[in-house]
C-alpha cells in the first residue's frame, strides 16, 4: 500500500508539474500578462466595472475583485478554525445567504442597467459591485471550506467554521481592511492584491476538484492531516489549471470581449 501510494504520489506530482510549466509557456510573458490570462477565465474584465490605479487595470472587475480578495483572507481565516465540518447555525446561515442574495440581486440589477437599460433598485457602482463580492467571497470560502474538511478528514469535527456570533464578529473585522482597498494608491498593494486574487480563484477551482476526486474515488474521511492528501490536492490543482487554460481558449474562440456586462 505504501509503495502503491508513493508511485500515485510520483505520478500525479509528475502531471502536476507537466500542467504547471505547460499553462505557464503557453500563457503570454509577463507576470501581469499572466495574471490577467487567468483573470478572464472567470471574468469578463470591463475596464468602466474595474479599479484602476496609474492608469493600471485590476486584473479582475471589481465584484470579482471583492470576491476573491475576500474569499483570500476568509480561506486564511478559516484554515486556522481546523477541521470543522458542520452547518453554521441558523442566524449565522441567514447572514451567508443574504450575503449571496445581495450579490445575486446586485448583478442582475447591474445586467439589467447596463444591458437592457432598465433600473430596477439603483443605479450600479463598482463601489456596490465590490461590496457585494465582499459577502459572496466569505459565503464561498465557508461553502467550499465547510464540505472540504467535512470530505477529507477522517477527524472532521461536528462545529461550524463560524460557531457562533463572536466568531461570525471575528471574520468580518478580518475582512474590515478590505474596505479601504477602493481608496488604496499603493501600486505595491494594488499588485499584490491581483496576485492574491487571481492565485484564489485557482485555489477555489482546485479545492472543487480534489473534493470531486475524493468523492469519485470513494475516499471520504481517508486523511488526517494535508501531506496525506496530497494526491487528489494535487490532481485538483492540474485540473484547476487545464479548466483555466479551456475557458481562456474558448473565450479568446468565441469573443475577445464580455458577453454579460455585469
Amino acid at each position: 500500500m505504501q509503495l502503491n501510494r508513493k508511485i500515485g504520489l510520483i505520478v500525479t506530482g509528475c502531471i502536476f508539474i507537466v500542467v504547471l510549466i505547460s499553462a505557464w509557456l503557453l500563457s503570454p510573458d509577463g507576470l501581469n500578462a499572466k495574471l490577467w490570462w487567468v483573470g478572464s477565465a472567470v471574468c469578463h474584465q470591463l475596464p468602466d466595472h474595474s479599479f484602476q490605479l496609474n492608469g493600471q487595470q485590476f486584473p479582475l472587475c471589481s465584484r470579482c475583485t471583492g470576491t476573491y480578495l475576500s474569499a483570500f483572507i476568509a480561506l486564511l481565516y478559516f484554515m486556522t478554525r481546523g477541521k470543522r465540518a458542520a452547518i453554521p447555525p441558523k442566524n449565522l446561515l441567514v447572514a451567508f445567504i443574504l450575503f449571496f442574495l445581495f450579490w445575486v440581486v446586485d448583478g442582475i440589477n447591474s445586467f439589467s442597467f447596463e444591458v437592457l437599460h432598465q433600473q430596477w433598485f439603483y443605479a450600479p457602482s463598482n463601489l456596490l459591485r465590490f461590496l457585494s463580492g465582499i459577502g459572496m467571497g466569505m459565503t464561498f470560502a465557508l461553502t467550499i471550506m465547510t464540505i472540504f474538511n467535512m470530505v477529507f478528514w477522517k477527524d472532521a469535527q461536528d462545529i461550524s467554521l463560524v460557531k457562533d456570533r463572536q466568531e461570525f464578529a471575528a471574520l468580518l473585522v478580518f475582512e474590515s481592511p478590505l474596505l479601504l482597498f477602493p481608496l488604496n494608491k499603493s501600486t505595491l498593494i494594488f499588485d499584490l492584491a491581483g496576485l492574491f486574487s487571481i492565485l484564489t480563484v485557482l485555489t477555489l477551482i482546485a479545492l472543487l476538484y480534489a473534493i470531486l476526486i475524493v468523492i469519485i474515488a470513494h475516499k471520504e474521511g481517508s486523511y488526517a492531516h494535508l501531506l496525506d492528501a496530497s494526491i487528489p490536492l494535487l490532481l485538483g490543482s492540474s485540473a484547476a489549471m487545464a479548466q483555466v487554460f479551456l475557458l481562456v481558449y474558448v473565450r479568446s474562440a468565441v469573443s475577445p470581449s464580455a458577453i454579460f456586462h455585469l
